[in-house]
């Protein structure tokens, strides 16, 4: 796994003044863009876009002090409209504008990436492979947003519903799905809950996504919300993937949440995530 991604990172910093091709980033790291772009942000804690943006506004500083380039086209090569665009951004990460660094003034280093997985004795987790049947979810469903807001989904969905009306679908289980990865960060989410009785949910507003049966390994998820959600997912790409050879299988993954305090430190939920060999 680390070796395809740091082709993969390889391979990305040859795009910083062009395009880059989705298909070269499937060949190399065994993923669509878009999963990719997710399995990135959660090992490097930024997303790929801010790390492209920041490779690029650093690429940028050889071309000012090494050339004679005129800054419009600068901002061009690196993907901005216009030269004020450019000294904008270039400004908010170096601290002085490119002018002044073209003049001799300081600026920020930031060297390309190489994701090193961090594989250590003495921590585990009792992981759980399970084949699970096919189910449905209802719920509000936010298209192609950042995942910094997806708790707004379920804002919106308890808005509208109360928790027994919601239970009262089917089993009562609330999940937050995650599915159809866009690139970056962008996703679609839903908050919702499990329902067998989908004329009811239909009749409430509520959107209903049909999940199909799939093997997924069971991660259990101890302490305050959603940090303890992101450290699940570190484990699982940097511990978990590597020592048994699973990789996510691109469909959608589930948190599942129990009722509790989920600011606490004992609160406990679970993670299932769609694996194949």
């Amino acid at each position: 796994m680390m070796h395809h991604f740091n082709q993969t990172m390889k391979y990305l910093e040859t795009t910083l003044d062009s395009d880059i091709d989705p298909k070269k980033i499937q060949q190399l790291s065994g993923y669509p863009y878009a999963m990719f772009s997710r399995i990135f942000s959660i090992l490097a804690d930024m997303t790929l876009a801010e790390y492209l943006r920041n490779r690029r506004l650093s690429q940028a500083v050889h071309d000012l002090t090494q050339t004679s380039a005129k800054i419009i086209d600068i901002a061009l090569t690196y993907g901005y409209d216009s030269a004020d665009a450019f000294s904008a951004a270039f400004k908010k990460f170096h601290g002085v504008t490119p002018s002044q660094v073209r003049s001799g003034s300081a600026y920020k280093v930031f060297p390309p990436l190489q994701l090193s997985l961090k594989i250590t004795g003495g921590k585990n987790m009792d992981i759980k492979i399970a084949q699970k049947p096919a189910f449905a979810v209802a719920g509000v469903l936010l298209e192609a947003i950042d995942n910094s807001l997806c708790p707004s989904a379920w804002n919106q969905l308890f808005e509208n519903q109360s928790f027994e009306t919601l239970a009262s679908l089917g089993n009562g289980q609330s999940y937050g799905v995650c599915s159809d990865v866009k690139e970056g960060e962008i996703i679609n989410y839903m908050a919702g809950y499990d329902v067998t009785d989908q004329r009811k949910a239909k009749a409430l507003g509520l959107t209903i996504m049909e999940i199909e049966a799939a093997e997924y390994a069971i991660i259990p998820v101890k302490g305050p919300i959603p940090g303890s959600i992101h450290q699940a997912w570190k484990y699982v790409l940097e511990v978990f993937f590597p020592e048994t050879g699973y990789r996510h299988s691109g469909a959608p993954d589930f948190e599942v949440y129990a009722e509790g305090d989920m600011d606490s430190p004992d609160y406990e939920m679970e993670l299932w995530i769609p694996i194949v060999k």
